[in-house]
């Protein structure tokens, strides 16, 4: 759903009279570090079904620390704090979780399901009874005509601030 909002931000931007070029002056900190933490991140949804190794939940505990780091140095451009907020709960539910973002099991397809109960999830693993903060797990379901997602609240205000960021960078409000 992510690229979903990036995609809607850009037209919202353009129809509302900004100019794509406009991203440029949101001079964003340490955006290397962000996509450092977004490689660990998909490294680990591609690696875990593939090959055994212990350490995807420390992988991916470490990469949201990494992300955190910069997103705060960047708290002052517009949309961040939805960003920050929306990234905290996410972090707070995977680190008290075993480094794994809890999923409703009864929403997603059975084959799906059994990958996460054996250990082969990725970033993401099985919601048990004993899932701490499950309200903010991957909680929501979404159906869109290609495909279905479960999102958290935490994604929900990522998502926002992706919006707002993106919109207010087309349209020069940076500021």
């Amino acid at each position: 759903m992510f690229f979903e909002i990036i995609i809607a931000a850009v037209i919202i931007g353009m129809v509302t009279g900004g100019r794509f070029s406009n991203l440029s002056q949101l001079n964003i900190k340490f955006i290397y570090v962000i996509v450092l933490a977004y490689l660990i991140q998909v490294g680990i949804d591609f690696g875990a079904p593939r090959w055994e190794f212990g350490g995807y939940s420390y992988l991916h505990t470490i990469s949201y620390l990494i992300l955190l780091f910069a997103l705060v140095k960047n708290r002052s451009i517009p949309g961040m704090q939805l960003i920050i907020a929306g990234s905290l709960l996410n972090f707070a539910v995977i680190a008290l979780n075993a480094g794994q973002m809890p999923v409703r099991a009864d929403v997603i397809p059975a084959q799906m399901a059994e990958a996460l109960a054996s250990g082969k999830g990725g970033t993401h693993g099985l919601m048990t009874g004993e899932t701490t903060l499950a309200f903010l797990a991957d909680i929501f379901y979404i159906k869109l005509p290609y495909q279905h997602q479960l999102i958290s609240i935490g994604d929900i205000l990522l998502n926002a601030g992706v919006l707002a960021l993106i919109v207010k960078g087309i349209r020069g409000k940076t500021q």
